[in-house]
């Protein structure tokens, strides 16, 4: 379990959440020495980045179905006929595109919601690390008391049985003393 909890840690101080929330822009990095909220007002910046981008795209999408309207109604037939293949292809691969761009954008917000306000366990894992520690070192201290009381009563044992041997030297030395005496 110690393991686990040592190798926790370690892969979330590797991961470094905290930076991870600091997302950057393709031409404006962010400085490690930012504090949380600039942090979080870097993330909040980028989301509401995104959401603006979509709204562009938006804009600018209807403004290409206007102008292929534009151009079906102000050109003649032939031309069209020929036109319209490669037309189509691209808006189908505009299509494709947006659905993708709208799909990994989602994605992303998604993430970001959940990630913004995790907190980093960085911490919570080393103070867990170390009561795990703590309880570790009470268990070899609770072996080491067992060890000593058996100790313990082995010496008390022996004490006792010297004493009971002393008892019986002393009553054997009163014995010899008595018998010069009853002679």
């Amino acid at each position: 379990m110690a393991a686990n909890v040592q190798s926790m840690c370690q892969f979330w101080k590797t991961f470094d959440l905290q930076d991870l929330q600091v997302l950057t822009h393709k031409k404006n990095m962010v400085p490690r020495a930012k504090t949380s909220k600039g942090k979080q007002k870097e993330l909040d910046t980028t989301a509401t980045d995104l959401a603006n981008r979509q709204d562009e795209s938006d804009i600018s999408r209807k403004r290409l179905v206007e102008q292929s309207r534009e151009f079906k109604k102000n050109t003649p037939e032939d031309i069209r006929k020929v036109v319209a293949p490669l037309l189509k292809s691209f808006q189908a691969e505009v299509d494709s595109l947006s659905k993708r761009s709208k799909s990994a954008e989602a994605a992303f917000l998604s993430v970001y919601k959940r990630l913004i306000d995790l907190p980093d366990p960085v911490s919570a894992l080393e103070h867990a690390l170390q009561i795990q520690k703590k309880a570790h070192r009470v268990q070899d201290l609770e072996i080491e008391n067992k060890q000593l009381r058996e100790t313990l009563d082995e010496y008390n044992h022996e004490f006792a049985e010297v004493k009971n041997q002393g008892l019986a030297v002393s009553s054997r030395d009163d014995l010899w003393a008595e018998i010069p005496r009853q002679r």
